[in-house]
């Protein structure tokens, strides 16, 4: 039973090759990928798989993904799927970031097995969590590794008014939206963020949660990736501005607000943004005795 990934990739020079060899080692049969628009290296990184029957690639340029009319970015789903039917003919597509690593409860092609006939599911997501003042590991290659790192395990639900009106709950500790693995026949493309995907007549697929499945999501890791993406948000925002009617996640809108402000007195900085994602010694041995972090073993109730 095969599976293909469907890959967003934006700036993940530290972490693009490391998502690759775990997938590759998980059993993933193959990638494509769309490249936007990477200026730190990931580009010239992808190049190294350029030829391998394993692998599409294509990178757009921002400006091209962003015009008077809007983002134009489900034309890059549309492209993904069509190249993962066409390409490899897949028992399952898995839409999935750079920063995501998919984690089965068991042997992968026995989970998918396990799926049974059901077209469409979604797929948890628990964000990675590091204590303050330690190295940050580079993201695993191996499913064991991975399973041994810390994650987010009951998150708080808040969203853009709620977060607008009172952030003293770091993003990290809370809820994001799953992610979605489907047989490719049921798909024409993804809703906004590769949440779910659209039917023939353009309507949310219904999918309910699988059991045995979760994404692990390095979210924050080093100070630079963290700068690019804030960066990236910033220039995405002033694109996005073109139309009153484009929208931009409120997570990435916060922080190209913050990009924005740049040292205003009384305005908060992208290094403290950064840094109040990683808990203090005695906060995180708080977390892990609430049960609210857990091991990734250990962070799924099946």
């Amino acid at each position: 039973m095969s599976i293909v990934a469907n890959l967003q990739v934006g700036n993940e020079v530290e972490i693009i090759d490391r998502h690759i060899a775990y997938h590759l080692a998980l059993g993933v049969s193959g990638f494509v990928i769309a490249d936007l628009d990477s200026e730190d290296g990931t580009s010239e990184r992808l190049e190294r798989y350029r030829g391998d029957p394993r692998f599409v690639i294509r990178r757009y340029a921002l400006d091209s993904l962003i015009d008077e009319t809007g983002p134009r970015t489900p034309e890059v789903g549309r492209w993904m799927l069509e190249a993962a039917r066409e390409h490899f003919a897949p028992d399952w597509i898995v839409r999935m970031d750079a920063d995501e690593f998919l984690h089965p409860f068991g042997e992968l092609g026995s989970v998918l097995l396990e799926l049974g006939d059901e077209p469409c599911f979604q797929i948890e997501r628990r964000n990675v969590i590091f204590e303050s003042g330690l190295e940050i590991p580079s993201p695993p290659v191996t499913p064991a590794a991975l399973a041994e790192f810390s994650v987010v395990a009951e998150p708080v639900s808040t969203n853009a008014a709620d977060y607008g009106a009172d952030d003293s709950v770091p993003l990290i500790l809370t809820k994001v939206g799953p992610k979605v693995i489907f047989r490719p026949q049921i798909a024409t493309a993804y809703a906004t963020g590769g949440h779910g995907v659209l039917d023939e007549r353009g309507r949310l697929y219904k999918a309910r949660t699988a059991r045995n499945l979760g994404v692990v999501h390095f979210w924050f890791t080093t100070p630079g990736r963290f700068a690019r993406k804030g960066r990236f948000a910033a220039r995405t925002k002033e694109l996005l501005s073109r139309n009153a009617r484009a929208n931009q996640g409120w997570q990435w809108s916060r922080w190209a607000r913050i990009v924005e402000a740049g040292d205003s007195p009384g305005e908060p900085s992208l290094d403290h943004e950064y840094q109040r994602q990683f808990p203090q010694p005695q906060v995180m041995e708080k977390l892990r005795r609430s049960g609210m972090v857990r091991s990734v073993a250990d962070a799924w109730t099946l």
